[in-house]
């Protein structure tokens, strides 16, 4: 097993973006360009430093457990972090992952920005750690995020009904989406094309 990618976790990088291993003191910088908005969707609700302290603190832990890879988003223009994102439910017996928990400040969606992460993350995924299957799921209501899932050329597998019971106590449905080995190198083509036109 891969244990060193949970001791070392790796730093993901690009010209435009670099996706640092999440920290405890990435929490104050998280919290300057969190808006409320951004967790419409989400399991749970930030608005105070403390949430945020505990939102890190609880990604940080399921690391320690040896089950995700939070990072921090970094635009590195402007060396500033704009947001979080990371790899869970990771199997490396069945060769699958989970790829979520992923947002950022107001300022940078509907930009180069997903696409760039979501390229390394993948590219890491398949290329670094053989995965065969990285599933990402969202709300059935967030047809936004449903859209930029798609575009990326992820599958569309489902609904699972009542899969989680978010903070507010709203029972939600999630839609299922799935990029597999073989679909891989495609979807890499398409990133390298979209990345151009930005």
């Amino acid at each position: 097993m891969k244990t060193n990618i949970f001791q070392s976790p790796p730093t993901l990088e690009n010209e435009r973006i670099k996706l640092i291993p999440l920290e405890a003191h990435h929490s104050a910088a998280l919290l300057e360009v969190n808006d409320p908005e951004i967790w419409r969707f989400m399991l749970t609700e930030i608005t105070t430093f403390e949430q945020m302290e505990q939102w890190v603190t609880a990604a940080i832990r399921l690391r320690d457990q040896q089950t995700a890879i939070p990072f921090a988003v970094v635009l590195k223009e402007q060396n500033k972090i704009i947001g979080s994102t990371r790899l869970f439910e990771i199997n490396f017996t069945q060769k699958s992952c989970e790829l979520g928990s992923t947002w950022y400040s107001k300022d940078h969606q509907r930009s180069f920005v997903n696409s760039n992460c979501k390229n390394l993350i993948l590219r890491y995924c398949f290329e670094t750690l053989g995965m065969m299957r990285v599933q990402i799921k969202t709300d059935e209501r967030n047809l936004r995020s449903q859209k930029a899932i798609e575009r990326i050329g992820a599958v569309k597998e489902g609904v699972l009904r009542k899969e989680r019971i978010l903070s507010g106590g709203y029972v939600r449905n999630a839609v299922v989406y799935s990029i597999i080995d073989e679909e891989w190198p495609t979807i890499k083509e398409g990133f390298a094309l979209r990345d151009s036109n930005y």
